[in-house]
């Protein structure tokens, strides 16, 4: 019973720390020739680096870690993700135009 409970334990730990990382996440506004540009970044899960980017007026791209979303066209998001287990994570927005 004792082992029982110490499993137990071990196991609602471990779910709630993962669950804590789940939805780690930085939305910020950023701007590129005086345009806004929507960002989005972090990890997914914990173990997946993410970037997200949207511009109503430029060609942008996202990159998380070494993943490259491709250049994008104005009004469609561009979104990178990459497992990067507990390395860092790194996120990148580009626009050009």
């Amino acid at each position: 019973m004792k082992a029982l409970k110490k499993t137990l334990s071990i196991v609602l730990l471990s779910t709630a720390l993962v669950a804590a990382g789940a939805g780690v996440a930085n939305a910020q506004t950023v701007y590129y020739k005086g345009s806004a540009i929507s960002w989005d970044y972090g990890r997914i899960w914990g173990v997946t680096s993410f970037s997200d980017v949207q511009s109503g007026v430029y060609e942008h791209s996202a990159t998380a870690n070494t993943t490259f979303s491709g250049w994008k066209s104005p009004g469609v998001k561009a979104h990178a993700e990459q497992f990067v287990g507990t390395a860092q994570a790194t996120a990148y927005w580009n626009a050009r135009g």
